[in-house]
C-alpha cells in the first residue's frame, strides 16, 4: 500500500503532540516532586502543573466567536485557562470542555470573582470552524466561554508558544478529516504568561482546588498578577 507524504507527516504530528504533552507533564512533574521532597512519599501528580517559572508570550493575533480581535491583550489582568480543538472533534473537546465547565463553577463557588478568570475555546480547524458556529458551539458548556480561531499561521503562532502542535488529516471528501491536537489546557497568568499545564483528563474539583491555591498564592504575594 501507498502511503503519502501527508501520512507520514500526519502520523509524525500526532506522535509528536502526543510525546510533546507527556514530556511536559512529566518534566513539570519531576520539578514538583524535587520541591516536594522527591518520590519517597506517595503524593500524587498535582491536578494542574505550576511551572516553576511562567514564561512570558509574544503577541499574537486570533479572531474571536464575535468577529473582534482577540490577541496577547485580552489575556491581560486575569487569569485564561486555554484549550485547542476543533468542533468536529467527536470525544477530547466536548468532554474537555464539559469539564472546564464544572471547573469554572466550582472556582466560582470558592469566591474567586468571575471577572477573574476566563475560559477560551481556541479552533484550530479555520477552514471548518467559524465564528458563528464556534460561539453556538462554546456556549452549549458555558455562557461565558470565549471562542477564537485564525489562520494556520496566526494559529501557530501561539500554539508553537505554549508547545500545542496541530494538524489536520488528509481530505475524504466532503470535509471529512480529523485534526490532530494537544488535548491539555493552557493556564495563562494575568501578566499574560504561560504558568501551567492541566493534562486531560482530570478531576474538576482537583484543578479548581489547585487553581484557587495558586491564584491566593498570587494574590498575596504581588497584587499586580492578581485581578480581583
Amino acid at each position: 500500500m501507498k502511503v503519502s507524504r501527508n501520512q507520514i507527516t500526519f502520523t509524525v504530528l500526532v506522535i509528536a503532540a502526543t510525546v510533546g504533552v507527556t514530556l511536559a507533564v512529566s518534566g513539570y512533574w519531576m520539578q514538583w516532586q524535587a520541591r516536594s521532597g522527591g518520590y519517597g512519599g506517595f503524593s500524587e501528580a498535582p491536578a494542574l502543573i505550576a511551572l516553576p517559572e511562567p514564561r512570558p508570550l509574544a503577541k499574537f493575533t486570533l479572531v474571536d466567536d464575535a468577529k473582534n480581535i482577540f490577541d496577547f491583550q485580552a489575556l491581560e489582568a486575569r487569569w485564561s485557562f486555554v484549550f485547542f480543538g476543533f468542533m468536529y472533534c467527536p470525544d477530547i473537546c466536548p468532554t474537555t470542555l464539559q469539564d472546564l465547565s464544572q471547573v469554572k463553577r466550582e472556582i466560582l463557588a470558592m469566591g474567586i470573582p468571575d471577572e477573574a478568570v476566563q475560559f477560551v475555546f481556541i479552533s484550530v480547524d479555520p477552514a471548518r470552524d467559524k465564528g458563528e458556529q464556534i460561539s453556538k458551539y462554546v456556549a452549549y458548556f458555558d455562557a461565558g466561554f470565549l471562542g477564537a480561531t485564525g489562520s494556520i499561521g496566526q494559529l501557530n503562532n501561539l500554539t508553537r508558544q505554549l508547545g500545542a502542535p496541530f494538524m489536520a488529516g488528509e481530505n475524504a471528501g466532503d470535509d471529512i478529516y480529523e485534526v490532530v491536537h494537544s488535548s491539555a489546557v493552557y493556564l495563562i497568568d494575568p501578566r499574560q504568561r504561560y504558568a501551567g499545564l492541566i493534562s486531560s483528563p482530570f478531576v474538576a474539583s482537583d484543578v479548581a482546588e489547585e487553581f484557587a491555591e495558586l491564584y491566593r498564592a498570587a494574590k498575596d504575594g504581588s497584587p499586580e498578577d492578581q485581578s480581583g
